[in-house]
Order: C-alpha cells, then sequence, then structure tokens
C-alpha cells in the first residue's frame, strides 16, 4: 500500500498537536503564528470598528508559507456585534486576499449561508472555500455542493447532510473539541460505509485540490 503523506488531517482546529500520524491546520494569531500549517483570519465575532488595522495583520502575515489558509472569517447573524453589511465587507477583504495568494478560505457560518452564497456568485472564485463545522440540513448541504463548497465535518453533525457529502468534497475537524481527530475519523468513517484508510486518502487528495500546504515547517 502506497504511504499517506498524512494518516490524519485536521482542517480546522484551535490546538497543536506532537502527534505525527497528525497535520492540524490551527487556527491562529496573525501577530504570532505558533503552529504549521496555520490559518489566520478575522472571525465574525471578532469585528470591531478598527477591523482594517486588524486586517492589514492579517495580510501581512497571510503569504508565510506556514500559513495554509485564510480564515475562518464569515457570516454569522447570531453572535457577531457587527452589520451584516460590515461582515459582508469584512469577508469580501479575505475573499480578495484569498485569490490574489492563492490560498482556500475555511468559512463559518451562521445562519448567513445565503449571504456566503451570493458573495460565491459575485466573485466567482478560483480558491476553494471550505464550510468548518457544517451542522447543517441536507437541503443546505445541497445547495452548498452545488456551488461547489466543500464541507467539513466535526464531532457533531447531521448525518443526513454527511450522507449527502461525497468523499471528494469532505473535510474533517476538531475545532475547539477536546475529541481526538482520530475519533472523529472513525465515526465519520463509520457513517460514511467505508474505512478509515480511504477516508484519509480522499481527504489527503482534497487538501491537495485545494492547495492547501500539508507540509509541516
Amino acid at each position: 500500500m502506497t504511504p499517506y503523506l498524512n494518516m490524519y488531517i485536521d482542517i480546522h482546529t484551535h490546538h497543536s498537536t506532537h502527534d505525527d500520524a497528525v497535520t492540524s491546520i490551527v487556527n491562529s494569531d496573525a501577530s504570532a503564528i505558533a503552529s504549521s500549517p496555520a490559518s489566520v483570519g478575522i472571525h465574525p465575532w471578532k469585528i470591531t470598528e478598527r477591523w482594517k488595522e486588524d486586517f492589514n495583520e492579517i495580510k501581512s502575515a497571510a503569504s508565510k508559507a506556514e500559513v495554509a489558509a485564510i480564515g475562518e472569517c464569515g457570516i454569522d447573524k447570531v453572535k457577531s456585534p457587527a452589520s451584516i453589511e460590515v461582515q459582508r465587507e469584512v469577508l469580501k477583504a479575505h475573499i480578495d486576499l484569498a485569490e490574489e495568494i492563492k490560498k482556500p478560505l475555511i468559512l463559518h457560518c451562521v445562519r448567513g449561508a445565503e449571504e456566503i452564497v451570493s458573495l460565491h456568485k459575485e466573485t466567482a472564485p478560483q480558491q476553494a472555500w471550505i464550510i468548518h463545522g457544517f451542522r447543517g440540513k441536507p437541503q443546505l448541504a445541497g445547495q452548498l455542493l452545488r456551488e461547489g463548497f466543500f464541507l467539513s465535518y466535526g464531532d457533531k453533525f447531521n448525518s443526513e447532510s454527511l450522507a449527502a457529502t461525497p468523499l471528494d468534497r469532505l473535510f474533517i475537524e476538531s475545532d475547539t473539541g477536546e475529541k481526538d481527530i482520530k475519533e472523529i475519523y472513525a465515526t465519520i468513517a463509520s457513517a460514511k460505509g467505508t474505512t478509515i484508510e480511504r477516508l484519509a486518502r480522499a481527504i489527503e487528495e482534497n487538501a491537495r485540490r485545494c492547495r492547501i500546504n500539508i507540509n509541516r515547517q
């Protein structure tokens, strides 16, 4: 059997790992990237009046080899302190940056699918867009998949949506949870009726297709 470059890829997490079998893309502070690979972006919960100054730090860090993706960024109609108009403006800045430096976008979406899909149609991006922590219903999953999104699943998910998501559009993550990524892979492999090895191989190929640098620096 051909050896894997990485057995497990955690596409979005807030925890670094010392497990050589796991590559984690750690959501990081742009001014102090401590892990590689990393992602950088302004979370919708953290948008302030000085977001343009904050975004300058994101831009400065984004081209570094350690940064594999832009985000998480996105739309949150429940917890963000910013208006939808401002959230769209901030997200558009991240979209433009991702296109400029040719890195994928990791998206936070809470009741914001309509705005995110609208921006996807409006900007026609060349880089991949990954909805992280997807828990939506299968109807929404279908809409996002038809539009070209990748969906990332964690410990909690809608089983019908997972079933509707083909392996070539799937990622797995641990986010802020305490469950080990290997356990999540096992749960999702079982739910998909496949093996962990096939799932891991598919996700590694998805990372390559999305131009995600999964090599540790």
